[in-house]
Formats: structure tokens, sequence, C-alpha cells
């Protein structure tokens, strides 16, 4: 299957209807998202078991808040990765939802265990591998990269294009709050937009392969600047990521489009690729499939 095959390309129409779902929709994920905050602070010990859900049956469920996992539980992992600004906030929302458990950042909170539910940027420049061998399984989320690349950048810009955590802990609460001037979208676009689009197809690419590495040795960063270099055909073969040998098979067992998951005609069945991959897994408890 191409690359293009898999990329989302349905536009629907706008209507009354419509705005009143993505209304709700919002409504709902801000409620999520509130709810994530300030549940972060919870102590590891908490009851693993706790759901977000509480099922009424028919279709019908009551939101609860949800709940890291304790440092004694030994569930099947999952790590969700994605290219930056691919839709990941919207996957880990609805995750929590379908499972009553946070899911881990690979940068932030690092005194919790990394295990269960993860997502990360890795191989990304803006990525860490801070999970170890801790996960079992992969689930990719891919977005159009006409509008993940602009609003990659849109983050960038938030944070003041931080070098360092330091820098980007400070600017944290500046994300999601503001458009990028476009005179700092054309400055960053001539100067970076050519490798972001092939480290988009190479991110893909990466995961699709089970961990063909695209840059080149030394480069720690893996951003491909001078004096280093993104690996191209002639390189060939790639070296495989020491992870994707030894941690986990980084083949991803499903992918999700974010515009797909959005959508509030398909986004259902969307969600319901996440739920048929945790379902069934060792400690991860799953919402009723007439719930979601």
């Amino acid at each position: 299957m191409s690359m293009l095959s898999i990329m989302p390309t349905r536009l629907c129409e706008k209507t009354k209807k419509r705005t009143i779902v993505y209304a709700l929709c919002y409504l709902f994920c801000l409620s999520l998202l509130l709810v994530h905050f300030n549940s972060s602070g919870i102590k590891d010990k908490m009851n693993t078991k706790r759901q977000l859900w509480n099922y009424l049956g028919g279709g019908d469920c009551e939101w609860t808040g949800s709940s890291p996992f304790g440092s004694d539980a030994d569930p099947y992992g999952t790590l969700f990765v994605g290219y930056p600004a691919s839709g990941m906030r919207v996957t880990w929302q609805q995750t929590e939802g379908l499972t009553g458990m946070q899911v881990r950042d690979d940068f932030f909170e690092l005194q919790y265990p990394k295990i269960g539910l993860v997502k990360t940027q890795y191989p990304h420049y803006e990525g860490i591998w801070s999970y170890g061998s801790d996960l079992d399984q992969t689930v990719l989320v891919i977005r159009n990269p006409r509008w993940g690349i602009p609003s990659y950048h849109t983050l960038l810009n938030e944070i003041d294009y931080a070098h360092s955590w330091e820098i980007a802990y400070e600017e944290l609460d500046n994300v999601f709050t503001r458009r990028a001037p476009m005179s700092d979208w054309i400055h960053w676009r001539d100067y970076r937009l050519w490798e972001e689009i092939i480290l988009w197809g190479n991110y893909i690419d990466f995961y699709m392969s089970d961990g063909e590495k695209y840059w080149s040795e030394y480069d720690f960063e893996r951003n491909g600047q001078f004096p280093f270099y993104f690996l191209n055909e002639t390189h060939r073969p790639w070296p495989q990521d020491y992870h994707c040998q030894y941690d986990i098979e980084c083949v991803p067992k499903e992918v999700i489009s974010y515009e797909r998951l959005r959508d509030p005609i398909v986004g259902p069945e969307e969600l319901r690729k996440i739920a048929n991959v945790l379902r069934g897994k060792d400690e991860i408890d799953v919402i009723p499939d007439d719930g979601i």
C-alpha cells in the first residue's frame, strides 16, 4: 500500500448538525483535558483498575477521571507513535476514555514508570526513547502533512523554538494558545520545510519497515542537518534501529488517521481500531464496543 493511499482525502460539507457535534466534541475533549491535568499529580499507588468510564449499558456511559498505572503494575504495553502535531492529543484523550488509564508522555513526568500506554514522537528529533523495553506493540498515528507540518511549526513558535528542556518547560503555558505570525512561518518554511517533508515520509517508513534508520551515524539528534544527512536509496541497506531490534517490534499493529478519528461520521469506527488493539491485553480494561 502506498503512503499516499492511506492519507485521508475526504472533505465534508459544513452543516448545522456538524457544528453542534463539533461543539459537543470540543466540550468533551476540554473536560478530559482538565481531568488529565488535575489528576497528573496523583501518586502512582492508586488503584490501577479505576475506569475513566462507568458503563451504564445500552451504549450509555458516565465519564469519570483517569488514573496512572501503579508502580507494581505489569500491563501489556502499547506505544502510540506519530510525527509531531499529527493528532496525538486527540488520540491520548480518546484512549484514556476507552481505558480509564493515563497515557504517559515520553518527555514529561519521568518520575512515573513508562508502562501501559505511552506516546512518543521518536525517532523524530522531538522524541526520546524513555521507556526501555517495557512496551509490547506500536500504534501509528498519521495526519495529512499539508496540515501536520504547519501545525508542528505553530507548536515550535509557541515554545519559542526551544532547543532545551528547560526553555520548553518555561513556555508550556503558551502551547495551543496562538498562531505563529506569517513572517515566522515563511522564515521557518524557507529554512526547514523540505527537510521536514522528507522526515515526515521517513518517519512512516521507519515504523512500517520495523525500524530502518534514515539518519547517518553519529547524528544523535536525528535531524539531518549539516554535517549530517538523511540516508537515501544509494545507502541501502539501511541499518535497523537498536530499539526495534531489542526493545519492541516497531511495525505498528494499527494505523490511525487523525482526520478520520475527528470525523463525527467515521470517527467511532476509527476509535474502534484503537479499542480492538487494546482489548484483551493484560491489565487493560476497554469499554464495551456499543459504548464507543
